[in-house]
């Protein structure tokens, strides 16, 4: 066996049950991990039925993302980890693919699978990509059509296959991105800096639901959590100046929206206080 499939679980309802069961009946040569970061929901208990073929690591405390990635590689031993968030399905060959390219192509670091129109690769951020999706503008992505697997600067976290060795080579995910969002575009933009590649494999294909995480937590705390660990981003691979134009450009954006959509003003106002001073 040389594939974890490692499902980060929080608060996902009945999707997380839906995405074992897909796993099971598509992948039967796969170790699967749950990790849980103490969800208050019944997600756990829809799915303990498959405990005999699954194992599962419960937190008592949220650790985030992140360090839950962190714990999936450390109980397993497996070439490559799957990273896959609980609001997918797995289609039919999508991980036995993933795992031929990782054999094919050694320099892969890692490889992302298709999960919908809405999460094509991208660029790694840029200052300038920052301000502009922070003044409301689109973000650039970085696909194409392909028959084969292709180099991209940032597949899509919420399927992404991590080849052990690159892993240990960049010391894993960084904590401190919590408890979401920016720890994967920290993950790969450290597993490019240490000469690794990264690759979109379109044939992979995954059903994803999507936006789960960011609707359980709500807007006010998806919203802080967001941008905090944007402004962590742009200082750690950036630089201060950068990241003070960054949060500028933040409490500018905030200004814009609360204009636009009065509705969403405490998560706005929030935002802005952090940019300013509170983060």
């Amino acid at each position: 066996m040389s594939c974890t499939a490692a499902i980060i679980n929080w608060n996902s309802g009945s999707l997380l049950r839906s995405c074992i069961e897909s796993l099971l009946h598509t992948s039967t040569d796969v170790e699967i991990v749950v990790v849980d970061n103490a969800s208050s929901d019944d997600s756990m208990s829809c799915s303990l039925s498959f405990r005999d073929k699954v194992d599962f690591i419960r937190n008592s405390s949220n650790r985030g993302l992140a360090a839950a990635i962190n714990q999936a590689f450390a109980t397993t031993e497996t070439n490559y980890v799957l990273v896959l968030n609980p609001d997918l399905r797995v289609l039919p060959g999508a991980v036995a693919y993933l795992e031929t390219c990782m054999d094919r192509l050694p320099d892969a670091g890692a490889i992302g699978g298709y999960v919908n129109e809405k999460y094509l690769p991208r660029r790694l951020p840029s200052l300038h990509s920052l301000m502009l999706e922070n003044f409301g503008a689109g973000v650039r992505q970085d696909a194409g059509v392909a028959d084969e697997p292709f180099a991209v600067e940032q597949p899509a976290g919420a399927a992404l296959m991590i080849r052990r060795e690159a892993y240990n080579a960049i010391g894993g995910f960084d904590e401190q991105f919590y408890p979401a969002w920016y720890e994967d575009v920290d993950f790969c933009r450290r597993l490019k800096d240490e000469g690794w590649k990264l690759y979109f494999a379109p044939q992979a294909r995954f059903v994803h639901e999507g936006g789960y995480s960011a609707s359980a937590l709500g807007a006010v705390s998806f919203a802080a959590a967001y941008y905090r660990n944007q402004v962590r981003y742009a200082h750690k691979h950036l630089g201060a100046a950068a990241s003070v134009a960054v949060r500028g450009s933040i409490a500018a954006g905030m200004i814009g929206r609360m204009v636009l959509r009065p509705a969403r003003l405490r998560a706005y106002w929030n935002v802005l206080a952090g940019a300013l001073g509170g983060w």
